[in-house]
């Protein structure tokens, strides 16, 4: 493991951990924690979900749209994004980062934001929004032959509906960082931190 991959798994791992520290309890919170350290992410974010989502808890925007990343970046966000999307914010609080379990937004041609990408097919899947400068981060994908979307992310672009601004594009090919880097241009692309 290199340097910097070596860095960006240590990194996720504090995000792990604060979001396994979501859960109330102990046990649950040490049964997250625990499938971290023996390299079991995928169950750990299923048990982290379900247990969320049972119990009801609010989970704020930023924790909410770090989850979705985790779901994507561990090859679970087909099977959990929807409990994702649908956990609960603060009481009153307006949301600014929103996350969309897929399907709940159109999808919009890829060419329509960056005309001069070399894919003819594929598609923009709205996947996080920002409240206050209206942008969006989505995920880019093809329409399988068989009429549904290909189950992993091309890439992932930062743009806004309206045109204002330069896309960014996040090429998935780049490593596993990319995910996370679209989500920080989005958090940092109207100067609003969560």
């Amino acid at each position: 493991m290199n340097d910097h991959h070596a860095n960006a798994y240590a990194a996720e791992g504090v995000v792990w951990s604060r979001l396994a520290g979501l859960l109330p309890d102990a046990e649950d919170v040490d049964e997250v924690q625990a499938c971290w350290d023996i390299g079991e992410q995928e169950g750990g974010l299923e048990v982290l979900v379900d247990r969320l989502l049972q119990q009801q808890l609010t989970v704020g925007e930023s924790a909410r749209a770090e989850l979705a990343v985790m779901a994507e970046q561990w090859d679970v966000w087909d099977h959990l994004g929807a409990g994702i999307a649908a956990l609960p914010c603060g009481a009153g609080q307006p949301a600014r980062l929103r996350v969309f379990e897929d399907g709940a937004q159109g999808t919009t041609p890829l060419r329509d934001v960056l005309p001069r990408h070399p894919s003819t097919g594929a598609v923009l899947v709205p996947w996080v929004t920002c409240a206050p400068c209206g942008r969006v981060l989505a995920r880019v994908h093809e329409w399988e032959e068989w009429g549904a979307l290909s189950h992993r992310a091309q890439a992932y672009v930062v743009f806004s509906p309206d045109g204002s601004g330069a896309p960014l594009e996040f090429d998935a090919d780049e490593g596993e960082a990319a995910a996370w880097s679209a989500l920080e241009a989005l958090r940092a692309g109207c100067g609003v931190r969560s």
